[in-house]
């Protein structure tokens, strides 16, 4: 049903073997590759550190489908090429063997970003017309309408318990992105579980504890001077999740609850940035992976090659990533733009439906044959094997977003610094040539920003000879608590049956080049 209630960085490397496991492939998605992402932020110009790229820039161990295999050696031949890649650790055992139920459709996390409040009043009016309709016996879609493709998500795909979410009703009605800080970053377990009671003592409690809740003074305060997204994040991890376990107190080892209310939470967002349809999936989750390479495909097939892209972010732990999708067992998030900030354009809405309608079809096939027991096993599955057939060797083009530096962030950013009078005003404006092209390549010495006299501000290579930028001059990245800047990422692919990453390794024992990040004091 409907519920309303930057800094700069040393670099260290490491050469080790390559070790698979669980610790080791957190660190090889965590890590930073020495050529792809090597600097935090920022052009020479404000603050960043000079840096010096191999030949080949995105160097990285390439995984093969099919996890660890009886073989002695660590490495296997990929069918597509002659190339070596070490293994990939498999999908866990339940990836595909476990029904999606329970679906939570969320509009309005971002209060001025229309199109997915309009998407789940639509999915609840079609809520309402399939309950009449079923109860007179007749076609739940036959609405009186005559509008083209008119998918009702309760007569289509049945085997989804489908609720939305209207994520910050405040900022809705207000038209604005959030009221006091960025809802979608107030997810972590320092924000969700923790609160500090004294500062000069750092006094903590945690808020689910009946010592932070029951008849403590200090704790009451605390709780009502809180900023409204943090209260709000709160209210929705309760209805979503709970995402950490009742006993987690730190995010150290595995520290996310198993089975939260919502199987995946289906976050809707618009971006003012030329980003078409973006598919924002986490690293490590075979379901989720399979499922954004399903509704890649079919994205393309309706609006063309460059319209849909995947975006992955190398976040394979749930419990790390402070995002509003991940209070699900799964999350999965979807970006059309441009489109203005507070306004409603049609076929920003289509595009929008068309990427969530594929995405529950997805679900429900595979829903059904489970529950009619048609498949023994992951390789006997229809859905599954068009999958196969539409990827060659599992591999699905995406974008690796570089990996966060600033507390705060999902992905790492190019920052740029603030008008002294106002921290939402930039001192510098994004190049006319870098403008509108979003996924396109950004070379050392390209132009990136422009100053106040004119000057222009070329790109120096701090995250690698060649990056593609994502979020061009997002208007909601204007604000401290998004993260002031330009998304970075590098082409990649990932194998959708394990959700891994894959990039070629240049190393023929399969080693891999450790980079270990410490934050500086400032940037700028």
């Amino acid at each position: 049903m409907y519920h309303q209630p930057g800094p700069n960085i040393r670099l260290m490397r490491h050469r080790h073997p390559l070790i698979v496991g669980t610790a080791a492939l957190s660190l090889l998605a965590t890590a930073l590759p020495s050529s792809a992402f090597a600097a935090s932020t920022g052009a020479s110009t404000v603050g960043s550190l000079p840096y010096s790229s191999p030949s080949n820039p995105f160097a990285r161990p390439l995984f093969v489908r099919g996890g660890q295999s009886s073989m002695t050696s660590n490495t296997s031949r990929n069918m597509s090429n002659d190339k070596q890649y070490s293994k990939a650790p498999p999908a866990p055992k339940n990836a595909f063997s476990r029904p999606v139920k329970k679906v939570s459709v969320v509009g309005g996390t971002h209060g001025n970003e229309y199109t997915g409040v309009w998407c789940i009043k639509v999915i609840e009016k079609q809520r309402e017309i399939y309950n009449i309709k079923s109860s007179n016996d007749k076609d739940a879609t036959d609405d009186g309408t005559n509008g083209e493709d008119i998918i009702n998500v309760f007569e289509k795909f049945p085997s989804l318990d489908i609720d939305t979410l209207l994520a910050n009703p405040v900022a809705y009605m207000e038209n604005k992105r959030f009221v006091d800080v960025d809802l979608n970053r107030e997810f972590s377990m320092e924000k969700l579980k923790r609160v500090t009671l004294h500062e000069e003592t750092m006094e903590e409690c945690d808020i689910q504890s009946e010592f932070c809740s029951d008849g403590n003074v200090d704790a009451a305060e605390t709780l009502s001077s809180l900023p409204h997204e943090t209260v709000r994040a709160r209210e929705i991890e309760s209805l979503l999740g709970p995402k950490f376990t009742a006993d987690s107190t730190s995010s150290s080892g595995d520290a996310s609850y198993d089975d939260p209310n919502a199987c995946i939470v289906i976050d809707l967002h618009t971006t003012t940035a030329n980003m078409g349809i973006s598919l924002i999936v986490p690293e490590g989750d075979a379901l989720m992976s399979a499922a954004a390479a399903y509704v890649l495909h079919k994205c393309r097939q309706k609006y063309g090659e460059d319209e849909a892209q995947c975006l992955m972010h190398a976040m394979p732990k749930r419990q790390d990533r402070m995002n509003l999708s991940s209070c699900g067992r799964h999350g999965f998030t979807v970006e059309v733009g441009p489109t203005p900030q507070g306004v409603l354009r049609h076929d920003v809405v289509e595009k929008t439906e068309t990427a969530m309608h594929a995405l529950m079809e997805f679900l429900h096939l595979r829903n059904l044959e489970l529950e009619q027991h048609s498949v023994g096993n992951n390789n006997a599955s229809p859905v599954l094997d068009h999958l196969r057939g539409i990827y060659p060797g599992g591999i699905v083009p995406c974008y690796r977003s570089a990996p966060a530096v600033r507390p705060g962030e999902l992905s790492g950013k190019i920052s740029w610094p603030n008008d002294p009078t106002n921290p939402n005003f930039p001192a510098l404006m994004v190049h006319k040539s870098v403008q509108d092209r979003d996924f396109h390549p950004l070379r050392v010495g390209d132009p990136l920003f422009v100053e106040p006299d004119g000057t222009i501000v070329p790109y120096d290579g701090s995250h690698g000879e060649e990056v593609h930028l994502i979020f061009v001059n997002e208007g909601g990245y204007y604000y401290a608590s998004s993260g002031t800047g330009i998304g970075v990422a590098v082409k990649s692919q990932f194998d959708w049956e394990t959700g891994w990453f894959l990039v070629e390794s240049d190393d023929e024992d399969g080693g891999v080049e450790e980079v270990i990040v410490e934050e500086k004091d400032s940037y700028e």
